[in-house]
């Protein structure tokens, strides 16, 4: 029987087009056309709506990759997911980490659960929809049918799925407008109210939703933004408004998989919370030594995936924070999640990105870390 190999490569980028370190490992039969599924990072930027390191980014990734595949630039989607946080605020590195999967014969699967990966596309998501209902569903059945190419059966298996959908701009607005729609926000910030907030959180939405994490029962465009009750623990999602479709990577745990790696994830109580930090290393399956990380095994740890999101209170741990007072708030949470990421990892190419206020990605006040480990 095939199972599955995966494999990721972080490179740290120099400037939002630089694909050299995609390319040594391309030279080095590393990635190549067959095994890459996706290219996952953060880029420099604002990381707001009209973030152009990010868009930038985005194109000069495009263009790489229709020349490692051998397709046309408007092809590319239907073969590699992208999935860019813009936005490197206090200690992040602009880095982008490759995804690849090989397909190995093995006479029987493995007793132990390894990384495997699933990808898919949603359906085109208009603007009307964006925040809505209509967003929230479309990004299930595509998180469902990416559960179904990494050939995870058991939403416990799941650890992070990754997503990015399309935001509001202008253009986007008028056009729904024009034919007759409304939008959930003319707001195009990552505000309370802003529309990047609103399609970061349908999104969540979606992904709970196929993961059995939140009842179709109590999901309405209404509850978006309202009741923070509802939220996944495993959903990190992030929108643009160059996007059309959604894009979705699941990344888990099976025993159809022969990878070197494996995956955890735990949630942070709040911005200060180391410890929920290393239970995702310690989940993922880091060793360590008098309640901390051993330095020596650091060296397995490949990547972080963390969100970095500003509660909706004032207060950490019942102190007074001045955090939601500050109008630069969106680039600060961001800064802080790489911090505290940083404090315990020791290195700084983490995957961050956070910045509004109150999100359905983990419950109220907390953060979702999500680390991958090269077994030992």
């Amino acid at each position: 029987m095939k199972v599955q190999r995966v494999e990721m490569f972080v490179c740290p980028s120099a400037t939002p087009s630089d694909t050299s370190g995609l390319q040594a490992l391309a030279d080095a039969d590393r990635v190549t056309r067959d095994n890459l599924v996706a290219l996952v990072g953060k880029t420099d930027g604002t990381g707001f709506h009209d973030d152009w390191g990010r868009v930038w980014a985005d194109a000069a990734l495009r263009e790489w990759t229709a020349g490692l595949l051998g397709v046309p630039k408007d092809e590319v989607a239907k073969h590699v997911i992208f999935v860019l946080s813009g936005g490197c605020p206090g200690v992040i590195t602009p880095h982008i980490a490759a995804v690849t999967r090989d397909w190995v014969e093995v006479g029987q699967p493995g007793s132990e659960k390894r990384l495997a990966v699933g990808r898919a596309g949603s359906d085109a998501i208009p603007p009307e929809e964006v925040g809505r209902m209509g967003m929230i569903r479309k990004v299930a059945a595509a998180t469902e049918e990416a559960m179904k190419d990494a050939g995870i059966t058991d939403p416990k298996d799941v650890h992070l799925v990754m997503v990015k959908v399309p935001g509001l701009t202008v253009g986007s607005i008028k056009d729904a407008e024009s034919r007759g729609h409304t939008v959930v926000s003319h707001d195009l910030t990552f505000g309370p109210e802003g529309a990047g907030s609103y399609a970061n959180d349908a999104a969540a939405l979606g992904v709970g939703l196929a993961l059995g994490e939140v009842p179709e029962s109590k999901l309405a465009d209404d509850v978006v933004r309202r009741d923070w009750n509802l939220y996944s623990e495993v959903a990190m999602t992030s929108s643009g408004g160059e996007k059309r479709h959604g894009e979705v990577v699941v990344f888990g745990n099976s025993t159809a998989s022969v990878s070197a790696l494996r995956i955890g994830h735990a949630v942070t109580r709040d911005f200060i919370d180391a410890a929920g930090v290393r239970d995702a290393l310690r989940v993922a399956g880091l060793k360590f030594k008098d309640g901390l990380p051993d330095e020596a095994d650091l060296q397995r740890l490949v990547h972080v995936f963390a969100k970095s999101v500003i509660p909706g209170t004032d207060q950490v741990r019942g102190q007074h924070i001045t955090l939601l007072d500050d109008h630069n708030a969106y680039q600060i949470g961001k800064a802080l999640g790489g911090m505290l990421v940083a404090s315990v990892t020791g290195r700084t190419t983490n995957y961050v990105s956070g910045g509004e206020r109150n999100s359905h990605q983990g419950p109220p006040g907390g953060n979702i870390v999500a680390a991958v480990v090269r077994a030992d």
